[in-house]
């Protein structure tokens, strides 16, 4: 497939009509990853015993944004204010990432993405902020998805500190209801917004796991250098798993 890193990019699935149905990424996704001199490929949701043929195609895994995460998975009744959930596309989404962890290939979360990393080690969710959290922030932003529109702060010692120059701050995007209520045992928070929802995790340990609760790709496709440096480094990360399977 050449030399560039081949990266996968999880799927939903979006119903417009009867006649137009299908696998669903955004295209900011494809653009990100593309500038940063990688290889997308898409993963649409499919039976778990396929995670084993998505991961050989891949050098890593980006676990994409979207709809709710089954509170099954983390020992709950839904909420009234749950919205939609796939359940097909958990089970994928876990099978694939305990497989990818295994294999020592690179996994970035994202958004909903973050979730099902915190959820698969043990982690529970929000499942909505604006009736369960105490004054929370606008999380669903009303501006455009490449715009940021609140800020985090990024916690000291933390990689991705370290990875965005040790600043004590930046703004970034937000289009999510849920988020980590229990963080996973062997992570630890990299970002926290004003109002205490934890917006960036990283494996205590392995430093190819990483979960952001923003939308970098979005950012990364709009020019923005610092989501462009997350995209550039971790598919520099990729890149590496690449050469040695070599």
């Amino acid at each position: 497939m050449g030399d560039r890193p081949v990266i996968g990019v999880t799927a939903s699935f979006v119903k417009k009509t009867d006649f137009s149905l299908g696998p669903y990424t955004h295209r900011d996704y494809v653009t990100a990853l593309l500038n940063a001199d990688a290889l997308p490929v898409i993963l649409p949701i499919a039976p778990e015993e396929t995670a084993d043929a998505y991961l050989s195609l891949c050098d890593g895994i980006i676990f994409s944004g979207g709809g709710d995460v089954d509170p099954r998975f983390f020992g709950e009744s839904p909420s009234l204010y749950l919205d939609t959930f796939i359940t097909e596309r958990d089970r994928i989404e876990f099978a694939l990432m305990k497989k990818a962890v295994a294999a020592g290939k690179p996994i970035l979360g994202i958004c909903r993405g973050m979730q099902v990393l915190n959820v698969m080690y043990g982690g529970t969710l929000v499942q909505d902020l604006p009736t369960e959290w105490k004054n929370p922030l606008q999380h669903d932003q009303k501006v455009p998805r490449k715009k940021a529109s609140h800020s985090v702060r990024l916690l000291s010692g933390s990689r991705l500190s370290a990875l965005f120059d040790d600043k004590e701050s930046l703004y970034v995007n937000s289009l999510h209801h849920q988020a980590i209520k229990k963080l996973a045992a062997g992570f630890r928070s990299a970002a926290v917004a004003p109002d205490g929802v934890i917006e960036a995790i990283e494996h205590e340990t392995n430093d190819r796991i990483l979960g952001v609760q923003w939308h970098p790709e979005s950012m990364a496709s709009g020019g923005d250098p610092m989501m462009c440096r997350l995209f550039r480094h971790f598919v520099s990360q990729c890149d590496r798993i690449k050469e040695k399977m070599v």
